[in-house]
Formats: structure tokens, C-alpha cells, sequence
């Protein structure tokens, strides 16, 4: 700048005149020179030559303060560029190992509440196993309870001294088998209808078949074998019929 500045300062001094016949420019920005190098370069080609020279004479002709804020802002430029991409920083060792624990920690709780949970539920899948149990437990011998009366009524009719007649031995079994399925009605229990009945597979099992001459009887329980039961409306046990087929 100490030389340069006495130039600056005598090509100024001298005529426009002057300066026309020597070929200096009185402006700051060397455009003139620009435009005459432009015009003197062949055609096709772009003469970049008075680019270095154009750059000096602006930094030359800038105040210092100028200077100094061009020097600060390349300095920005060139930091931001080695500024990582995306603006990705380099994680803190120290912040990472602190989550790293952190995440261990609450791993570690999860798998304690999954286990204490797991223990719960056998506990009360247990208890409620044994509740049921002790519901059916409760449930037959209030069932055996009622059935005791039917076993003293057997116990008298075996205890009779002597030969009884047919008709009271009949007169008492009869009793006890009215008294029995009184009590086992009460609980759910029906005996399925069968004699006279149109077969039905879904309550009745055919054991025989037989023909008739009767039309109206076709497809119909002509005899009972063995009788069938029927639980809260669920097939216990199918009656075992014989059906009747008419001849052809």
C-alpha cells in the first residue's frame, strides 16, 4: 500500500487529456479498461487477463475498514465450509454413555414388571382353577345330598323280612325311581321322547328296522330299547329305537 498509493494518487493528478493519451482510466473499477481489452480480444475467446489486476485495483482503491469486513467474511466462508455436512455434530461421548445406562435402567425395570406381571397371572390363573374346582366339588354333594332319600328307600325295601307280593315290590320301585328322576329333573335332567315319534338322528340311534304295512307309520319309532337323556337341553345319551320302514 505504500507504494501503490503514491501511483493512485499521481495518475489522478494528471489531465483527462492525459490520461485519454496514455490510456489510464480515472475510474475506480477499471471498467474501461475492461471494455478495451474486451474489444481488442478475438472474437470467440474471453479475455479473463485484467480479472487479477481489476480485483487488486478494488482492494487497492477499499478503505481499510471495508478491507478488514471482505477479510472477515471469507473467513466465514471457508469455516462453513468445513462445517460438517447436513450439520452433523460429533456427538459427547459422556452424553452417550448416559443414555446408554439410562436405556439399560429402564430395560432392566421392564423385564422386573414383565416378570412380577407373569408371576401375577399364574397366581390368579391358579386360584381361579381351584375356585372352579371347588364350585363342581360344592355342586356334586348338594347333588348326592338329594339322592341320599332314594338309597334309605332301598335300603327299606331290602330290609323287608319275608316274600312280598309282586305288585308292593313293583308299587316300590316305582317310588324310587319317580323319586329319582324327580331329583335329577330338578338338576337338568329329561328323558328324550321316543315311542311314537318321528326318528330324529340328531336325539335317537337307530339299532332296527322294521317293515310294516302301515304308510303312516314310515320313518316312525315303533319300540324304545333304551331310553335317552337329554342335560340342559344337551343330548346326554340318544335313545336307541327301533323304526319303522313300509314295505314296497
Amino acid at each position: 500500500m505504500g507504494f501503490s498509493a503514491p501511483l493512485f494518487m499521481k495518475n489522478h493528478q494528471r489531465s483527462p487529456e492525459e490520461r485519454a493519451s496514455s490510456n489510464q482510466c480515472s475510474c475506480q473499477d477499471c471498467s474501461c479498461q475492461s471494455k478495451e481489452r474486451e474489444a481488442a480480444a478475438p472474437t470467440g475467446q474471453e479475455d479473463v487477463s485484467h480479472l487479477g489486476s481489476e480485483t487488486k485495483c478494488q482492494t487497492e482503491t477499499q478503505p481499510l475498514g471495508e478491507q478488514d469486513t471482505c477479510r472477515e467474511e471469507g473467513e466465514r466462508g471457508e469455516a462453513m465450509a468445513e462445517e460438517p455436512e447436513n450439520g452433523a455434530e460429533t456427538p459427547d461421548p459422556e452424553a452417550l454413555q448416559a443414555k446408554v445406562l439410562r436405556l439399560e435402567r429402564e430395560k432392566e425395570e421392564l423385564k422386573q414388571s414383565l416378570i412380577r406381571l407373569q408371576a401375577d397371572f399364574d397366581n390368579a390363573r391358579r386360584r381361579s382353577r381351584k375356585e372352579e374346582q371347588e364350585v363342581i366339588i360344592r355342586a356334586n354333594e348338594e347333588l348326592v345330598g338329594r339322592l341320599l332319600p332314594v338309597l334309605d328307600n332301598l335300603d327299606r325295601a331290602l330290609a323287608v323280612e319275608g316274600d312280598g307280593s309282586g305288585d308292593s315290590v313293583r308299587d316300590g320301585v316305582e317310588l324310587v325311581y319317580r323319586q329319582l328322576l324327580d331329583i335329577l329333573g330338578k338338576e337338568g335332567l329329561e328323558p328324550i321322547k321316543a315311542m311314537g315319534e318321528v326318528f330324529d338322528p340328531n336325539i335317537h340311534e337307530a339299532a332296527m328296522v322294521e317293515m310294516v304295512d302301515e304308510p303312516e307309520l314310515e320313518n316312525r319309532i315303533i319300540q324304545e330299547l333304551q331310553k335317552g337323556y337329554s342335560f340342559r337341553e344337551r343330548v346326554l345319551r340318544a335313545a336307541v329305537v327301533k323304526v319303522a320302514k313300509v314295505k314296497d
